[in-house]
C-alpha cells in the first residue's frame, strides 16, 4: 500500500522561534506540550478515520505524519482541524488551571498553545487551515483553482503579517512574527503542483 503524508501545519517553525527566546526547561516544556497536544489530535483523527500510521518527521514546513490508507476530502478537513482544536481545548483547560492553581507555567502554556491554534487555523498553506480551503475548494472548484484561492490567501495573509512582525519588532515585541510570516511567504506560490499533489492524491 501507498505511503502517504499528512503535513500538519506549523509546529516546527514556532517552536523554532519560541524556542528562540526560552533560556530554562519549564519554559522549553511550556511550549513543548503544546505542540505534541496539537499532533497528538492529528494522530488520533488518523486513527479514528481507519488509517495506519507509519512515521513522524520534521521538515521546514512543520512536521509530518506519514501513513497509510485513504478518506475523502471531508477526512482531510477533520484530520487538518484536529490539531488546533485539540490546543484550542488544551488552553482553555490550562488556562482553567492556572487561574486556580495560580500557576505561571500553566498560563504561559495555556498562551503558547493558544497561539499556535490560532496561527495553523489561518487560511494560508502549509497551515492546517490552508490545507482545509484547499481540500474545500478544490473539491468544489477544482485543482486549479483551489490552488490559486490558496495562493492569493497565502500570499496575502503573509504581507499582513510581515508588516505587523515588523511594526511590533520596531515596538520591542520580538521577531517571533516577523520570521513566521517569511516562512509563510517562502511557501505561497512556489511550486503548488508539487506541493499540493500528495493531498490530491489523498481526496
Amino acid at each position: 500500500m501507498k505511503t502517504e503524508h499528512f503535513e500538519s501545519g506549523t509546529a516546527a517553525i514556532l517552536l523554532a522561534a519560541l524556542i528562540y527566546f526560552i533560556a530554562d526547561v519549564d519554559k522549553i516544556l511550556a511550549v513543548l506540550i503544546p505542540v505534541v497536544v496539537h499532533e497528538l489530535g492529528h494522530v488520533l483523527t488518523l486513527r479514528l478515520l481507519g488509517l495506519r500510521i507509519n512515521g513522524f518527521k520534521a521538515e521546514l514546513k512543520g512536521f509530518c505524519i506519514g501513513y497509510c490508507g485513504y478518506t475523502g476530502a471531508l477526512g482531510h478537513v477533520l484530520a487538518a482541524a484536529a490539531g488546533p482544536m485539540f490546543g484550542l481545548l488544551y488552553a482553555m483547560s490550562a488556562s482553567i488551571l492556572a487561574e486556580r492553581l495560580g500557576s505561571g507555567w500553566l498560563e504561559l502554556s495555556a498562551g503558547v498553545s493558544l497561539l499556535l491554534s490560532l496561527f495553523n487555523l489561518l487560511p494560508a498553506l502549509p497551515l492546517d487551515g490552508g490545507r482545509i480551503v484547499y481540500t474545500l475548494s478544490s473539491t468544489l472548484l477544482g485543482e486549479s483553482a483551489g490552488a490559486r484561492l490558496c495562493n492569493i490567501l497565502g500570499l496575502t495573509i503573509g504581507v499582513i503579517l510581515l508588516f505587523s512582525g515588523a511594526w511590533l519588532m520596531l515596538h520591542g515585541c520580538g521577531v517571533a512574527l516577523e520570521l513566521s510570516a517569511v516562512w509563510l511567504l517562502a511557501y505561497t506560490g512556489t511550486a503548488p503542483a508539487a506541493r499540493l499533489s500528495g493531498q490530491k492524491e489523498l481526496i
